[in-house]
């Protein structure tokens, strides 16, 4: 269990050669406006979905930072934001932002945490970030559909 792995994993999903084919921010990159209210049925939106993503983001660097009390709620979690090119701006930094804070933070981390569990969960801080990456790649799949 290595945390330089996970960091390089993390990466690569988010904003490299991603095995899967392009990176979340290559995708999110090619985003028009029209597209960031698209919808399928009565899916969340293409802007709410990175918000989603950006509150799970939280979550890990808070938990990784020994905030034993912080989760995300139901406001937070999919959150409706108004789809227009400033919010989608804000939205997007702020996913980058919290892309950079949890690198950060990993690259502090000591790879022996990774094998504890997250406080308030039934998981080790390993399945977490993993799970984080599988979380990026799954709604990245969801947010490909929603541009067609």
């Amino acid at each position: 269990m290595h945390r330089q792995g996970i960091i390089e994993l993390l990466r690569r999903t988010f904003d490299g050669a991603a095995w899967h084919g392009p990176s979340v921010m290559d995708t999110l990159r090619k985003v028009t406006t029209d597209q960031l209210g698209q919808r399928i049925g009565n899916s969340h939106s293409l802007i709410e979905i990175v918000e989603h993503m950006t509150a799970w983001r939280r979550f890990a660097v808070e938990k990784l930072r020994g905030n034993t009390t912080y989760d995300v709620d139901a406001a937070a979690n999919f959150p409706k934001v108004d789809p227009n090119e400033e919010s989608w701006l804000i939205t997007l930094q702020q996913f980058e932002d919290s892309q950079l804070q949890l690198l950060e933070q990993l690259e502090q981390t000591d790879d022996s945490r990774l094998e504890q569990v997250v406080e308030g969960r039934n998981y080790s801080y390993y399945v977490m970030l993993h799970g984080l990456i599988h979380h990026d790649v799954y709604h990245l799949g969801q947010i490909v559909l929603l541009r067609k």
